[in-house]
């Protein structure tokens, strides 16, 4: 356990760092500068986060696993070596694959804060005499730091329950983080069903969530030195990219291939090859549709009709739910907000793994004769809920920190009501965030695979779990097929997401 442990919090931190090093500045970049065109940015890194990073792992084990990834293979048969000099089955390599699939989020997280930040202390600093790097690291860092701890503690945490990635490349080299093992131990492959073990392990991460929680109350605390939307008019003003502009397009475009486009062109590769083999142009001589014509199509529309079933369903929910939390948090002045906060974020720090265990106990032997949703896609949709209402109240609360309390005070002399304020001043402030949440969420919920293949059944089955099948089952090629599906049902979500980047971006320019 204590191994463990420690590989647990070495994924964690490689993870969060790889993906802030690589999201923040890209944030920046694209709501600070004059770089264009912005939607084209929102736009790839949607596509970063619409991807399931259970096919990210597949299409780097195609790309670097030591025996079967091309370019080990390339790099043997050129050098004469007798193994593969890559290695991505190792926590260092496990973490900057999460990293990459996480940097999108990251990306979210602190695009809004950016966007809406008035420029006004900044245009002071550098009329005091201040350097632009001096103005960044004293200034605009320190004012988006609600955020960017947000986004730190968020992605940290992802970085200790997450299944995915640790369960596609490192539980074939039995190297396990916190929710491989649990997995390991609840569902064993020579025995019965241990569930004591998981719940017992699961407890340690309620620990984790009250220090994290703990320390993103203190922000909260001092939120007010943060509120820099107030009802002084501002316009935002943009930094002139100039010759940097290069430098910031060939930054995003090569994360944008490793990070994504080469491991998806692998998987699509080897969804029209009979069995694993190098992408080479004699290896095209085996292209097929054998992977298409035998796969049980039935199976699969009902895991598409379940997946869209959760995507109408889940991001309203998350929604309503989130902006009360964040009202209540970030306005209220009782001491019960901070536990109504950690009640928020305890979902996030919970493994999946134990969170799906508890689920399907529940449901089992507590709400049977009440509320029969075991098997069923509404037990999915009470979880996700669940599992993602942390994501909706972080990004609401660090909006809210932003606008300043003059403008509803403004409001309530004018004689509106709570409601009316809330509706006719807040919603309008906040409806970009809004917005950002509504679709991020319901990508989100596209990508989650964990609790589905813990939940799974005939009826309530999702894409992403069936894909999950036909891999643990060996059939790897079957299972980039499926992702190729997913691929193009992905299309019409990158074409709304880019519609609403451009808005977005004729919004801020207004």
């Amino acid at each position: 356990v204590l191994e463990v442990l420690e590989n647990t919090l070495i994924f964690a931190m490689v993870t969060t760092f790889v993906s802030l090093v690589i999201g923040l500045p890209i944030a920046w970049v694209t709501e600070r500068t004059t770089i264009r065109p912005k939607p084209l940015i929102y736009a790839m890194m949607t596509t970063g986060l619409l991807v399931p990073p259970v096919f990210i792992g597949m299409g780097w084990t195609f790309i670097a696993h030591e025996r079967i990834g091309f370019v080990n293979k390339i790099l043997v048969a050129m050098f004469d070596l007798k193994t593969g000099p890559i290695n991505i089955e190792t926590l260092w390599g496990m973490g900057l694959i999460e990293g990459l699939t996480l940097a999108p989020l990251a990306f979210v997280l602190n695009v809004q804060v950016f966007r809406t930040m008035n420029p006004a202390l900044e245009e002071a600093a550098q009329t005091s005499g201040m350097t632009f790097p001096r103005t960044l690291w004293r200034i605009t860092l320190p004012l988006a730091r609600p955020a960017i701890l947000a986004a730190l503690i968020y992605i940290f945490v992802i970085g200790l329950a997450t299944f995915d990635i640790p369960a596609v490349i490192g539980m074939s080299a039995n190297i396990f983080v916190f929710s491989t093992f649990v997995f390991s131990e609840a569902f064993p492959p020579d025995g019965l069903p241990e569930y004591g073990i998981p719940a017992a392990l699961g407890t340690v991460m309620v620990f984790v969530a009250i220090a994290l929680t703990l320390w993103y109350v203190q922000m909260l605390r001092r939120s007010e030195r943060y509120q820099v939307i107030s009802g002084k008019g501002y316009k935002a003003k943009q930094i002139d990219a100039g010759k940097w502009v290069y430098a910031c397009w060939t930054f995003i475009c090569i994360y944008f291939f490793i990070g994504l486009l080469l491991p998806i062109l692998l998987v699509c590769f080897m969804a029209f090859m009979p069995y694993i083999v190098a992408p080479t142009v004699e290896a095209l001589d085996l292209l097929t549709m054998l992977n298409f014509r035998q796969m049980n199509w039935e199976y699969v529309m009902r895991g598409l009709e379940n997946t869209v079933i959760l995507m109408a369903v889940v991001p309203p929910v998350i929604l309503v739910l989130a902006f009360c939390v964040s009202w209540l948090v970030v306005r209220s002045k009782t001491k019960a907000r901070y536990l109504l906060e950690f009640g928020a974020f305890l979902p996030h720090t919970i493994p999946r793994v134990v969170m799906s265990i508890g689920a399907l106990l529940l449901a089992l032997f507590v709400l049977r004769n009440y509320v029969p949703i075991y098997g069923t896609v509404w037990i999915l949709v009470a979880i996700y809920v669940i599992v993602w209402l942390p994501f909706g109240t972080r990004a609401l609360n660090s909006a809210m920190i932003q606008i300043h309390k003059e403008l509803e005070e403004a409001a309530y002399i004018s004689g509106l009501t709570m409601v009316r304020t809330v509706r006719r001043v807040m919603i309008p402030l906040l409806r970009p965030t809004m917005l950002s949440v509504w679709i991020w969420t319901g990508l989100l919920v596209y990508r989650e695979m964990t609790v589905a293949v813990f939940l799974i059944s005939q009826d309530n089955v999702t894409l992403p779990a069936i894909v999950w099948g036909r891999w643990t089952m060996g059939s790897p090629n079957a299972a980039a097929a499926i992702t190729v599906l997913m691929m193009a049902a992905l299309l019409p979500l990158m074409f709304i997401s880019w519609r609403f980047a451009r808005r977005s971006t004729m919004s801020t320019d207004t």
